[in-house]
């Protein structure tokens, strides 16, 4: 049976809570079990709580469990996504982790989009709709208690784990970039922690693009001409800690240096 509204309310009351004060929970399924959908509906009421102009006024979407070995872990056979708040771009500054509950840093794939993207899409679709190709750290976030995640709709729940967006300045073009053969490697204070290619997601980074597409028709949504889509993270999520400096160096879509304070 589907969550009522009040349930859903409160379960986004104690997201909302988390996220204002900083102070992690229990993951909500240790007390109620909920559907992928009752998921979704806790997240867009956390979302719409969190961004002044709630939904209709969003940098774009992101991406989650885009690999198998991912969604088999949290028995779900599908990607999430959520969406990106303007308040949650970072602009030349570095990551302010006294603001943050336990952050971590992973390098993605962003596609700026130069039309709208409804159901059906193909990947193809994807690549001939995109205006460039930019390289994206995300700064993941969690709002329970030492990253517990038992079930991947507490991750949806918890905005699939937003935290802080820095966009690269390489824009490319999409035909100029072999995305399944993009790689990228992040190191910690000059050593080398993670590395992958866009291959890993997905086989093809375009392709989680077009899932999502067709996903958010599900929900009466869609994605927009000038939109971010963050393809999900090629890298495994790396702890950050404050005085630490991160190199993200993509093949052919440029460095990016983060620091955190």
């Amino acid at each position: 049976m589907p969550l009522s509204q009040d349930e859903v309310d409160d379960l986004a009351t104690k997201l909302y809570d988390a996220y204002d004060q900083k102070e992690p929970i229990a993951p909500l399924t240790d007390d109620v079990e909920f559907s992928t959908e009752d998921a979704y509906r806790i997240q867009f009421e956390v979302f719409d709580r969190l961004s002044a102009g709630g939904r209709e006024d969003v940098v774009g979407h992101k991406l989650g469990l885009v690999s198998e070995a991912k969604q088999e872990q949290l028995g779900i056979p599908e990607p999430i996504f959520g969406y990106v708040a303007h308040e949650t771009v970072l602009e030349n500054e570095p990551v302010p982790t006294d603001e943050m509950i336990a952050p971590r840093i992973e390098a993605e794939i962003g596609f700026i989009l130069d039309e709208d993207l409804t159901a059906p899409v193909s990947v193809t679709d994807v690549l001939t709709a995109t205006r460039a190709v930019v390289p994206v750290v995300e700064i993941l976030e969690s709002r329970f208690q030492g990253w517990s995640i038992p079930s991947a709709q507490d991750v949806i729940a918890d905005l699939t784990s937003a935290g802080k967006v820095i966009v690269g300045e390489q824009y490319r073009d999409v035909t100029d970039v072999d995305l399944k053969m993009e790689s990228v490697a992040v190191s910690v204070n000059g050593e080398l922690e993670s590395t992958g290619v866009g291959g890993d997601i997905m086989g093809n980074p375009a392709r989680p693009v077009a899932w999502l597409a067709e996903r958010l028709d599900d929900v009466d949504d869609g994605l927009r001409e000038g939109e971010l889509v963050m393809s999900g993270g090629i890298t495994a999520a790396i702890d950050i800690e404050p005085g630490d400096v991160y190199t993200i160096e993509f093949a052919n879509l440029g460095t990016m240096e983060v620091r955190a304070e």
